[in-house]
């Protein structure tokens, strides 16, 4: 074939110009995100009920919906959240399974629990969850005019709804703008309370007029000639004014509710509120299209943001936790990552190579073989991320491996006199059986990474397929293009000045200094096979030792402190205290976005939140200021508000919230081990107690508690002073301005009616306040109704086996199942408690020994493929050997560094395991085909270890330089591959000495034997 191709120079390189071309076409249309689009297996169910207790809505809602949904096939896990006024389920699935056909189960689940729910209950909202979900920064809208008034605000809250966001969702490259920070108003009713005993009117007349003047029967089709009409019956409240001019009739009188009652607009009492640097704002979530490009969003959003700002000046708009930046310069870095990893790998090869035509040939190959496999990335339906990128710059020393084989042996049958058409041909021919087998031990190493389960194997399938995909087509380059080029080059036999120059810097005397070192290894030879099964002792201590963790530490300029107060404020108090809290922290931010409150986002569930808990993003000046801030806010909290709960962590990019990489390490889950509901408080209290006093630095806190009021009505008083209970509650909640009794629909909003009194402090109400029985008479509300303050849990938390009470620890261990026996131990000595664990500890381990069964079946395809290539079922030993000693190299690396074992950590070791052994299987097929030859055993493993140096040392260092870049580099991409660049060098850095000195004389251990009876039988031969 190679002959054929070199006869047809313009037809191949036609050919190889036409997919280049394709590529850079097909480059241009790649989708562009920081993450690969994948389905997040998650569902949730998310439920409103306003003015229900916690406790109330887990009875009535959430444990009916919770054992419902545990019939949907494919569900890995349910959590579920109860508390005052609403609740989240979240269902996580097994990967793979179908997320749009769980989407129909759930809502097939939740229609068929509809009929065993409170008759009031709204439908409960499911929103199915992907990683274009996650917003990708944050748009902030406020005032210019620092002294506006309340009504300006309410003006710039119905914009930024009607037109800002309208605006914005109309882009194409935009998914959704998910709202926060809206004033919603309402119109109140606020009866005279005189003039409505004088006349006999009562707020149930109120109620019932409101209703009636509120109603749409619907319509009929009419015929009228020959002609057909919809008559419509309606009779909506359209404006403020249709509710003041409704009838009431009271005996002989006709009145209207402007003549007993205040009628008017106001803003609801606020429940949330969000403030941007201390200014308050309205905030739009901007969520991207799965399928557009980032560099298109952005260009496009920049464009409307410019616009809006020219248009309405009396606005200021503002982005911030801006996800795009952080993909800008990733993906940057990336790139000159595998720029300079390229552009130092090719220059490598003039110190090795004996003219300068061939490192052309070698660094032509890098950029065609990286646009080629864009092409195979656009047909496959891959995107640029920093998870394809970062594949194709560790592909890199791959796809060097191959062309500088190809060229090598080309070269070496030149210097043994072969013609330089023979010389391509064989030469090629010669390492195509080799080459396709390097190919398929990639495969074999990679392809099982997929096969992680969750979202580990899915987010890895890019960085796996990356890889193969650049290995296929270095591999057709390399076969096919390559001794074309040389052949092309080199028929004209004459030397430049470039050859000149390379033969004056290249390296000499390598085969004799490599020569030396053989003879050194072959004199000490037990001493150097003792230290390499020392060096494999060495690797199983360091994988015991050195801390494991899920995913590595990044470092990051941004932080949130999530607060929950644990005390019954109002919302103006909540936002006193983190104004405080921000400004103890100085002038060291840049940014601030405060979430006070309950929010308004439909899909951000980072932001569920109760009206006593509040969430602040802080973006430091410098990176170094972070821990600064951290810390005072940490002080501030701790002095003035030491009851409050306080979370602080690194602002959670894509890929953390992806992968839930800052879990909690461990989650102690405590519920009653007969009803599996959460125990009592003192109960939970005194468990807590123990943990602290047993790990006092685990972080531990008590369950988040609030303090409330139960109202308890007494039958035999009802009954004794002839009171209607609906009378009793309606009077309740008009005192508290809570009797919502209609809706009015304006043109553009749902304004509730809500028929209120002033607003009055609870005790007045229980000591003065006054109800009608059924006679007309006031009726004292003390006389029926007591009051106790009650101390209980503020969320109900639950999961697949019911209720339970969390208890987070922050531990760091190699052996949670010793943390979690003796936590066992601990809380089950109170035998009607049950207990069960969750947390990154958990989840950590199972990732772990998948990982670890992925290495022992990836390490069984090497032998299938090596055993099929030798023919021998030995020899993939001699091979396969090598990969336990890189590895103790490799994590000798990251520890000096100070890294961790990790999920990159071990997929870097798969990599560097990969790339060393195909050197090691060209070394053994060398020397098999030398011995087939002829050639002693010894002068054969010499022969063929002289003809492999160079390809085997320009390798390791091309996939070490084209590396390193990353470990100097910043940014996410570079800081997340840094585990895995580390224990690609370390690996290589000894598994190049390996594969020079160690295999050959393994080879030499295994089959020196057989030469001897092989010398035995020739000499025993001759003497007959």
């Amino acid at each position: 074939m190679v002959k054929f191709l070199i006869t047809r120079p313009v037809a191949v390189i036609m050919t190889f110009l036409a997919l280049l071309l394709l590529g850079i076409v097909a480059s241009n249309r790649l989708p562009v995100s920081l993450m690969p689009d994948i389905d997040i297996p998650e569902i949730t169910v998310a439920i409103s009920r306003s003015d229900v207790s916690a406790r109330e809505i887990e009875n009535t809602v959430v444990s009916i919906l919770r054992r419902n949904l545990l019939q949907v096939p494919g569900l890995d896990n349910i959590e579920s959240e109860s508390r005052n006024g609403s609740a989240l389920i979240r269902l996580s699935f097994k990967f793979g399974n179908d997320i749009n056909l769980a989407f129909m189960e759930v809502n097939e689940k939740v229609d068929g629990a509809m009929n065993n729910l409170p008759r009031d209950l709204e439908r409960p909202r499911i929103i199915k969850a992907s990683a274009t979900d996650i917003p990708v920064f944050m748009l902030n809208i406020t005032l210019t005019d620092t002294l506006a008034g309340e009504e300006k605000f309410i003006e710039l809250s119905e914009f930024a709804e009607t037109v800002i966001k309208k605006r914005i969702e109309q882009l194409p490259e935009i998914g959704m703008a998910d709202i926060t920070g809206q004033v919603k108003r309402e119109i109140y009713i606020s009866p005279d309370e005189s003039k409505m005993r004088s006349l006999g009117i009562t707020a149930d007349d109120i109620t019932e007029a409101v209703q009636i003047n509120n109603i749409n029967i619907g319509s009929i089709l009419v015929k009228d000639g020959k002609y057909l009409y919809n008559l419509e019956f309606s009779s909506y409240l359209k404006e403020l004014n249709d509710v003041k001019d409704i009838y009431i009739k009271r005996g002989d009188r006709i009145l209207q509710i402007k003549d007993i009652a205040e009628v008017g607009l106001r803003q609801e009492r606020p429940r949330g509120v969000y403030y941007s640097n201390g200014k308050r704002a309205v905030s739009l979530a901007i969520i991207k299209e799965s399928t557009a490009r980032m560099a298109t969003l952005e260009k496009q959003m920049t464009e409307i943001l410019n616009v809006f700002r020219k248009d309405y000046p009396q606005l200021q708009f503002e982005i911030s936790q801006d996800q795009t930046r952080l993909l800008d310069y990733s993906i940057s870095n990336l790139r000159q990552s595998l720029l300079a990893g390229g552009i130092l790998a090719f220059l490598l090869m003039f110190f090795f190579l004996k003219d300068g035509k061939s490192p052309m040939i070698i660094g032509f190959s890098i950029p065609a073989t990286l646009v080629i496999s864009l092409l195979f990335f656009y047909l496959i339906g891959l995107s640029i991320n920093i998870i394809s990128l970062a594949g194709l710059i560790l592909g890199i020393g791959m796809m060097i491996d191959n062309s500088i084989v190809v060229i090598e042996n080309i070269t070496q049958w030149i210097d043994r006199g072969l013609s330089l058409s023979d010389a391509c041909a064989r030469g090629t021919n010669e390492v195509i059986t080799p080459l396709i087998s390097s190919v398929l031990v990639t495969c074999a190493v990679f392809i099982p990474l997929i096969f992680l389960s969750g979202i580990s194997g899915a987010l890895f399938y890019d960085q796996a397929i990356a890889i193969v995909i650049g290995q296929g087509v270095s591999l057709m380059v390399g076969i096919t293009l390559l001794p074309t080029i040389y052949y092309l080059l080199y028929r004209n036999g004459r030397e430049g000045m470039l050859t000149k120059l390379v033969k004056k810097i290249s390296l000499k005397n390598l085969e004799a200094r490599y020569e030396g070192g053989m003879n050194f290894f072959f004199r000490y030879r037990k001493t150097v096979m003792g230290s390499f099964i020392a060096i494999i002792l060495i690797m199983i201590w360091l994988f015991i030792v050195m801390e494991k963790e899920r995913f590595p530490a990044v470092r990051q300029d941004e932080l949130v402190v999530t607060i929950d107060w644990n005390e019954n404020i109002d919302i103006t108090e909540n936002l006193r205290r983190v104004k405080a809290m921000i400004e103890s922290s100085g002038n060291l931010t840049l940014q601030t976005n405060s979430f006070v409150g309950e929010q308004q986002f439909l899909f951000n569930r980072d932001y569920n939140q109760s009206y006593t808990q509040s969430k602040v993003y802080m973006k430091a000046k410098d990176y170094s200021l972070r821990e600064t801030i951290e810390k005072n806010s940490y002080e501030y909290i701790s002095h003035y508000h030491p009851v409050a709960q306080i979370s602080i962590e690194a602002q959670k990019n894509i890929f953390e919230k992806i992968f839930s990489a800052s879990q909690t390490p461990l989650v102690v889950e405590v519920s009653l081990m007969k009803e599996k509901e959460v125990p009592p408080v003192d109960v939970m209290t005194g468990i807590v107690d123990k943990l602290r006093k047993k790990w006092p630095d685990a972080g531990i806190s008590n369950p988040a508690l609030e303090d409330k009021i139960d109202i308890r009505i007494d039958p035999d008083r009802l009954l004794l002073y002839d009171v209607e209970p609906m009378t009793l509650y309606n009077t309740l909640k008009i005192s508290l301005n809570k009797n919502v009794i209609g809706d009015l629909r304006a043109s553009y909003e749902l304004l509730p009616i809500v028929l209120s009194d002033r607003e009055k402090q609870i005790s007045d109400i229980m000591m003065s306040g006054m109800v009608l029985n059924k006679k007309g008479k006031l009726i004292p509300v003390k006389e029926i109704v007591s009051a106790q303050r009650v101390h209980d849990y503020k969320t109900i938390k639950g999961g697949l086996t019911g209720e339970y009470v969390p208890v987070s620890m922050d531990i760091t261990t190699n052996k949670p199942s010793v943390i979690t026996g003796e936590i066992r131990s601990l809380v089950t000595s109170d035998p009607s408690l049950a207990v069960a664990f969750s947390g990154s500890l958990i989840t950590g381990q199972k990732l772990f020994r998948e990982l670890t069964i992925i290495l022992i079946v990836a390490l069984l395809l090497l032998y299938f493929i090596l055993a099929a290539q030798f023919e021998s079922l030995t020899q993939p030993f001699i091979v396969l050997l090598e990969i336990p000693i890189d590895i103790a190299g490799a994590l000798l690396l990251v520890k000096l560094w100070g890294g961790t074992i990790n999920i990159i950590t071990m997929i870097g070791l798969i990599v560097m395991s990969g790339v060393i052994i195909n050197d090691s299987i060209l070394k053994v097929d060398t020397i098999n085909n030398l011995r087939a030859e002829g050639l002693g055993l010894k002068d054969a493993i010499y022969t063929g270890g002289a003809r492999r140096m160079k390809p085997i040392i320009m390798v390791a260092l091309a996939s070490i330089v084209s590396t390193a870049p990353i470990l100097f580099s910043q940014g996410i991409g570079s800081e997340l591959q840094r585990p895995m660049a580390l224990a690609l060098i370390g690996g290589m850095s000894l598994g190049t000495i390996v594969s020079l000195f160690f295999i050959p004389l393994a080879y030499w251990f295994i089959y020196r034997k057989s030469e001897r009876k092989e010398k035995l039988s020739s000499e025993s031969v001759t003497v007959h």
